[in-house]
């Protein structure tokens, strides 16, 4: 059987990368701050990894039968090349040493270097918080969310663009077996910036059989990655 098989695509070798370095780094983070006599333990971060790999790649011609069961299922996308001549694509390994081998290669020694870098959440500030509430109106089918846009810090963001979308696949999810009417929409604007204050407003329409029949609407409210869910329901 051919060595190839041991081989890795460059993902899987810097998906294996980033899964050790985040295993070490949840590690070192559920260190406890002190030790069983009180003593402060010594704490440490991953602020960045820098990696250096010298692998060889190769497009290799197999002179033996092999089906493509032999294979593992992450190779299996990969194993045909497109170049005339090779039916396997390219493969990366660790440079091992060179034994004796029957069938014609193509092989490519070559240094791979990066780096990975923590990134802090939300940029090093503090989290985004949305607090989103429907209110009903007089008129019965229609509402209005107010929204209200802060930080942890209790710092009110103004001039944050607001998006309202109505979750339909969500809302089909929590009524099942029965048949929405698909009518809920917004009235005014699905996109708002908050004020000075941080807030903002829009006003959706329920789809009145829903409304009727009790059904849970499921609207969506998000700044940039940043999303809340709030429902509505008679």
């Amino acid at each position: 059987m051919s060595t190839v098989n041991n081989a890795l695509t460059l993902k899987q070798i810097l998906l294996g990368i980033s899964d050790s370095l985040n295993e070490a780094q949840n590690h070192l983070r559920n260190v406890k701050p002190y030790d069983e006599f009180g003593r402060p333990n010594t704490l440490y971060t991953l602020p960045y990894l820098d990696f250096n790999l010298q692998v060889e790649a190769e497009f290799e011609k197999e002179t033996s039968t092999e089906t493509q069961t032999s294979q593992s299922p992450e190779s299996l996308p990969y194993s045909r090349a497109y170049n005339k001549g090779y039916e396997r694509a390219l493969a990366f390994k660790p440079v091992a040493n060179t034994t004796t081998d029957t069938k014609a290669t193509n092989k490519v020694t070559s240094t791979i270097s990066g780096r990975f870098v923590a990134v802090v959440p939300n940029e090093g500030l503090p989290q985004m918080i949305i607090n989103a509430t429907p209110k009903q109106t007089s008129n019965i089918h229609i509402y209005d969310i107010d929204v209200e846009v802060f930080n942890a810090a209790g710092e009110k963001i103004s001039d944050a663009l607001v998006e309202f979308n109505y979750h339909q696949t969500k809302t089909e999810l929590l009524n099942p077996n029965a048949t929405l009417g698909h009518g809920t929409s917004f009235l005014n604007t699905s996109e708002i910036r908050t004020d000075a204050n941080g807030k903002a407003k829009t006003q959706v329409t329920v789809d009145a059989v829903d409304f009727a029949n009790g059904h849970i609407l499921i609207i969506e409210v998000n700044v940039g990655n940043v999303l809340t869910k709030i429902s509505i329901q008679k």
